[in-house]
């Protein structure tokens, strides 16, 4: 079995068991969580409803597959193996998440009626293996996004350095010779570069993910199993999305990309003029190389570059995100002149019986 399939395998696994806590907490909670976690929809012009569960188990399978997606764009690590090498961090990244769980849980089953509190109390006790289940995931997801950026990091580092280290010793050749280096690590520091941006690849995986999962929270049934905070973890998650990628994007252009770009131009400007000037054909060739890395410097040249796919992607999703949100404002602002207009009339009808 690949490892894709084994990874695949334990999350489907982690979502069955999930699931079936899940519903058991339903189960347990009865007519308490019917009313504060219900899927509310309109079909055939009725207002329906069914349970949260059915939310909750879908939330939970987006998750177990944007992992994955995470984990088959990271060939560098893997899910499998994260936890194999580090089973104690693990172990206490699960310790940790289940504290942060319990905390929540004692301020969740907090009820006048003794019974009910009870009731909440074992319900929670259940829900709790969902809950833990989906925040280890989100850590594991953000390590292996860390553990290949690192691994990405060093790998270009030392392949930017041998490339460097050629150009430099061109230096001592003749102008054939030094020609032939020059358009072989041209062609290198290309590839160089393009591994510098599919370094981006999962981050840009993690803040579609982000996005699309909030577009369903707000505008769809999913919003029903969110009591008064659904907003505000959308946006939380969305700023962590914003600045995820810009941290790794400032990363790779100033310590991958651009430092390469510098240095390799300096190590092209160093040859000795009367190597480059031995022959017509290199001297304009060696111009266009110089001329082109130096254009690869600029910020707008590689953000434009990293607009391409995954990352015009993301642009796109974020917009409309952006834009969803926006539009979803303008009926409530609405809804809220309407009723001030309302309550200014009644006000002011009420004052006039006084009188």
């Amino acid at each position: 079995m690949s490892a894709s399939a084994l990874t695949a395998f334990v999350l489907a696994a982690g979502w069955l068991v999930g699931s079936l806590f899940l519903v058991a907490s339903y189960h347990c909670a009865g007519p308490i969580w019917i009313e504060r976690h219900s899927l509310r929809f309109k079909l055939a012009g009725e207002d329906r409803r069914c349970s949260g569960a059915i939310g909750e188990m879908a939330i939970l399978f987006y998750c177990a597959a944007l992992l994955w997606l995470v984990d088959a764009a990271t060939p560098g690590t893997d899910f499998i193996g994260i936890i194999s090498r580090h089973p104690m961090a693990a172990l206490g990244a699960i310790a940790f998440v289940a504290a942060i769980v319990a905390f929540h849980t004692v301020k969740a089953v907090e009820h006048p009626d003794p019974k009910s509190r009870k009731r909440l109390r074992q319900t929670y006790a259940i829900y709790a293996v969902y809950s833990t289940l989906i925040f280890a995931g989100g850590i594991i997801l953000i390590y292996t996004l860390v553990s290949q950026f690192w691994a990405d990091t060093r790998n270009f580092s030392a392949d930017a350095d041998e490339i460097l280290a050629r150009v430099r010793a061109a230096g001592a050749m003749d102008a054939n010779g030094a020609s032939r280096i020059v358009e072989a690590t041209y062609l290198d520091a290309m590839r160089l570069l393009k591994l510098a941006q599919d370094q981006m690849t999962p981050v840009f995986i993690f803040a579609i993910g982000i996005f699309t999962v909030n577009l369903l929270i707000l505008h769809t049934p999913l919003r029903g199993l969110f009591l008064t905070n659904a907003v505000f973890l959308t946006n939380v998650s969305t700023l962590i999305a914003i600045a995820a990628v810009g941290a790794f994007g400032a990363i790779v252009y100033i310590f991958s990309y651009n430092a390469f770009v510098e240095d390799y131009s300096k190590a092209l400007l160093a040859l000795p003029a009367n190597i480059v000037a031995g022959d017509y054909m290199f001297q304009r060739r060696f111009t266009d190389i110089v001329l082109a890395m130096q254009a690869k410097s600029s910020l707008v040249g590689f953000v434009s570059e990293m607009s391409d796919e995954w990352g015009g992607l993301t642009a796109i999703v974020g917009i409309i995100q952006a834009a969803a949100s926006r539009l979803a404002k303008k009926p409530e602002l609405a809804g809220d002149i309407v009723t001030a207009a309302i309550e200014a009339r009644e006000n002011e009808k009420a004052e006039g019986a006084v009188t």
